[in-house]
């Protein structure tokens, strides 16, 4: 099987750490490495700056990268079809300079293979082993597919597992006359209920040494570094298959991809 990642002939570094991440999945995983160069009409064809980008990140890492040239009408196009080779196991793509995810987001709808968007620091160490892998649950009907390929991940990186669910206090917009705690009672209530379906949902699949937690904070970036991260991790979210793709996340996932501190791999409910 193969990490294949996808880079922009324009990149003058290693796309957000796509190639480091890339390098560092593949040895966790036993799998080989290649890189796809995207053009797209109006590109160009000048491609020596991003190999020579390969180049300098694949030095620090011992490996060698096989190297293909894409075309496509739009970047995500050419993505998405360099997904669906045989032999791909994952597509590693760099993180947008506004953290958005949009690229990444628009390929996962439609790609064949998980989508792992760069993020942190620690995603382009190279040698670095994958030691934790946390699902984004959120108890909806989605969240069991979305478990399933957390598990997957888990078992192919040796890795141990967390459920996680995140949610945001909101204060800030309750009327003065309600009080301050008046959302309390919900949010216990809700996080009741979620910790039950992490629990019911690992049983399901026979798994009993899994770590939970429901993370709060005032905003989700808040939330989601509730949750204490390592350098070895990587987050798991899902999308709603079919739908368009400025509701494939939903506001929830989008606001915790956009929040993640650590790789997060994109996968179809």
């Amino acid at each position: 099987m193969t990490v294949l990642v996808g880079l922009s002939p324009r990149a003058r570094d290693d796309a957000g750490g796509a190639v480091g991440l890339g390098a560092r999945l593949a040895a966790a995983w036993g799998e080989e490495l290649a890189v796809a160069l995207v053009v797209t009409p109006g590109t160009g064809t000048d491609a020596a700056p991003a190999w020579a980008a390969v180049d300098g990140v694949l030095a620090a890492t011992g490996l060698v990268a096989r190297r293909a040239t894409v075309h496509g009408r739009s970047v995500a196009d050419a993505l998405t079809g360099a997904a669906a080779a045989e032999h791909v196991s994952t597509l590693v793509l760099g993180t947008d300079a506004d953290r958005s995810g949009r690229i990444a987001t628009r390929v996962a709808r439609s790609s064949p293979v998980p989508v792992v968007l760069a993020r942190g620091g620690g995603s382009s160490v190279p040698g670095l082993p994958v030691t934790r892998v946390t699902c984004a649950f959120d108890g909806t009907t989605a969240a069991d597919a979305v478990l399933g390929a957390a598990v997957d991940l888990a078992h192919r990186s040796s890795a141990t597992l967390r459920v996680a669910s995140f949610a945001v206090r909101r204060r800030a917009v309750i009327p003065p006359e309600v009080g301050l705690d008046a959302e309390e009672p919900v949010l216990a209530e809700w996080s009741d209920r979620i910790a039950a379906a992490q629990a019911e949902a690992l049983a399901a699949r026979g798994i009993t040494d899994a770590e939970t937690g429901v993370f709060l904070g005032r905003g989700w970036d808040a939330a989601v570094h509730a949750a204490d991260w390592t350098a070895g991790d990587l987050l798991v979210v899902g999308g709603s298959r079919g739908a368009a793709t400025r509701f494939f996340l939903g506001d929830r996932v989008g606001a915790i991809l956009a929040a993640a501190p650590v790789p997060a791999v994109i996968v179809r409910a």
